[in-house]
């Protein structure tokens, strides 16, 4: 987990979000391919494993995602982050804070008279962190509940994890500090420090931390896939030409800090869980307390999963692939003015092909494109291109594609989400 130094913190205007038990989750639906019908007045065409090889090739490889379960979901959408000084102060005194009381520790440790006294002072310290994991795990949550129902946007929500990421971060740092003063120590050791650290990396996650660097204005703004559940959320967002996810479940977990498991037996937990990715890649497993954590890479390829010992089941999970190596299960076009509009459909928070090209010569097309959901205000998600494609996360749900240019060039495409590739189904 890298420590997050943020410097002016972000706004994200939420407009696509779906209501509660929009969009199922189940297994990966198959390709569509019933007999095409005349878009000329705006008719969808399902695209068959044929046509599809033209947009993004006709193997689907999707792999198994952690995600809420259907009927948990409370709030879905999908938001963009971009340069906002607003909460910036706010962010960077909740790290600071923790730093500098970090340095007082230090400090009390190394005025202790005698090593009886220094051990003691280190177990207080010690200690004090594990409340404070308790109070980031409540705090959390407490995020969770407060976007789910409305009481917060999407802006705050996502602050609020960097920031107990950030300060999960900086605690990792002291105990890190505190097991180095125990070990100076003739006899003595602190408890725990290990089960301690990996409790504590399960606040991170790579696209809070790219949410940061988005507010921090470090990157250009981007798009952000945001679900909520009674126990969980899914974080998903796209850049530097790959895919990035985040999931939580904690109702996954069983809060048995004794229960164990080999190495072994976490990746052969996590083996069922994504059989795809273990048939491309390598895995490794290091395993602290009731907190797996199992890394599998392969080309272009990366997985982290977290596995609670007491339910032998993942609780997290981050997730990293190339947009060229994707295929979607099924996909979907328009023809109107001309214009084809083409997506290759996804599950929520999945990956979303976007292609815009002439409908007579099959050249692409650079135009801008918004999503909605609805009655919602449109959002910009950005501009194909010279090669006519975007790629975005997709909405849960039913969405509109709109393809603008001038007065007379635009073209739109109305279709759904898939069913996401559920690691427990």
């Amino acid at each position: 987990m890298r420590s997050l130094v943020l410097i002016v913190a972000a706004a994200l205007s939420l407009s696509l979000v779906a209501p509660v038990g929009v969009g199922a989750v189940g297994a990966p639906t198959g390709p569509v391919d019933p007999a095409p019908v005349d878009a000329a007045d705006g008719i969808v065409t399902p695209l068959g494993p044929a046509q599809q090889d033209g947009l993004n090739g006709s193997a689907v490889n999707e792999t198994n995602v952690l995600v809420i379960p259907e009927g948990a979901v409370q709030r879905s959408g999908v938001d963009r982050a971009t340069l906002n000084l607003g909460p910036a102060a706010e962010f960077n005194g909740n790290l600071t804070a923790v730093e500098v009381e970090t340095a007082a520790v230090v400090e009390h440790v190394l005025a202790a008279e005698d090593d009886s006294e220094r051990s003691r002072r280190i177990i207080q310290a010690s200690s004090t962190v594990e409340t404070e994991i308790i109070t980031l795990r409540d705090r959390q949550q407490a995020a969770i509940e407060a976007y789910s129902s409305g009481r917060i946007d999407a802006e705050t929500f996502v602050i609020e994890l960097a920031t107990v990421a950030a300060r999960a971060d900086a605690l990792e740092q002291r105990i890190v500090r505190l097991t180095e003063l125990a070990d100076d120590v003739d006899g003595f050791s602190l408890s725990r420090p290990a089960e301690i650290r990996y409790e504590l990396r399960t606040f991170g996650g790579p696209v809070r931390d790219r949410a940061v660097d988005a507010i921090r204005g470090t990157e250009n703004a981007t798009q952000f896939f945001v679900t909520t559940g009674t126990d969980g959320y899914e974080l998903a967002t796209i850049y530097d030409g790959s895919y990035h996810r985040e999931a939580f479940r904690g109702a996954v977990r069983s809060g048995d800090s004794t229960a164990t498991l080999s190495p072994t037996e976490a990746i052969n937990v996590t083996r069922e869980s994504y059989p795809e990715l273990f048939r491309l890649g390598d895995s490794s497993a290091t395993t602290s307390g009731s907190t797996n954590i199992v890394r599998v890479t392969a080309p272009g390829r990366s997985l982290t999963a977290f596995v609670d010992s007491g339910t032998g089941r993942v609780f997290k999970e981050y997730q990293r692939f190339g947009l060229a190596q994707y295929r979607s299960p099924s996909a979907a076009s328009n023809t109107i003015n001309g214009i084809t509009v083409s997506v290759n459909r996804t599950y929520p928070g999945g990956p979303l092909r976007i292609h815009v090209e002439n409908a007579n010569s099959g050249e692409p097309i650079d135009l801008a494109v918004t999503l909605s959901q609805g009655q919602s205000e449109r959002t910009t998600v950005g501009r194909t291109g010279d090669d006519g494609t975007l790629w975005t996360v997709s909405p849960r749900g039913s969405y509109t594609v709109l393809a603008v240019g001038d007065e007379t060039t635009a073209a739109y495409l109305e279709t759904s989400s898939t069913d996401a590739p559920s690691i427990d189904d």
